[in-house]
Parts: structure tokens; C-alpha cells; sequence
């Protein structure tokens, strides 16, 4: 499994981001994102933004598995509340990005 993590947006406008593949971890970091994952409610792919915010930070998930990619779009006011602590893993490792790596990540999510 691979998570690619993306958070843009907020006041600053700034990118940050992470990639993860789940082999190269260390066995506890594994299985807390594993679990993280299972407790995020996170099955399926939506896209979901508030429209009354502004400066909101909006995130975007592409999860890829041997059979299946699904992509998460969502900003801080739509996230799912049992999320929120696999937000905080993936925001904890995110570093800042260019805007082309975000451009890259939401196509590979859209052409899967």
C-alpha cells in the first residue's frame, strides 16, 4: 500500500506533502497506519469541500493498493471526524512540496 498526501491552502497558501509506502516502514509505524487507516472510516473515494470557507487548508489522499486506488479530496471543516488522527500521522510527515507535485499527485489520482 501507498499513501500520497498532499495539504494546500490556509492562510500562508503553502504545500506540503508526503509519500508512504507502507513496505518501507518500520513494523510499529506500519500497523499504526494500518490501523489508522481501518479507524478513518475512509472506504471509498469522495470529494468534499465546504462552501462557506475560506483560507481553509484543503487536503487531498490517494491511496493505492494492489487492486484499487482511491483519492479523498476534502478541506478542515469536511474532513470526517474518525480521520482526523490519520490527518495528524500524514501531516506530522509532510514537508513542503512544489505546486507541480500537488498538479502531479491529483492526475495520478484522477487517471489512477
Amino acid at each position: 500500500m501507498r499513501i500520497t498526501f498532499v495539504q494546500s491552502g490556509g492562510f500562508a497558501g503553502t504545500i506540503k506533502g508526503c509519500q508512504i509506502d507502507a513496505a518501507d516502514l518500520a513494523p510499529d509505524e506500519r500497523h499504526e497506519l494500518e490501523s489508522l487507516l481501518a479507524g478513518s472510516g475512509l472506504t471509498e473515494s469522495f470529494e468534499r469541500f465546504s462552501e462557506t470557507g475560506r483560507d481553509l487548508r484543503q487536503y487531498e489522499i490517494v491511496i493505492e493498493r494492489d487492486t484499487a486506488v482511491q483519492r479523498i479530496c476534502c478541506d478542515d471543516r469536511s474532513v470526517p471526524e474518525s480521520a482526523r488522527p490519520l490527518m495528524a500521522f500524514l501531516s506530522a510527515r509532510a514537508r513542503p512540496q512544489s505546486p507541480d507535485a500537488a498538479k502531479a499527485v491529483h492526475r495520478r489520482g484522477v487517471d489512477g
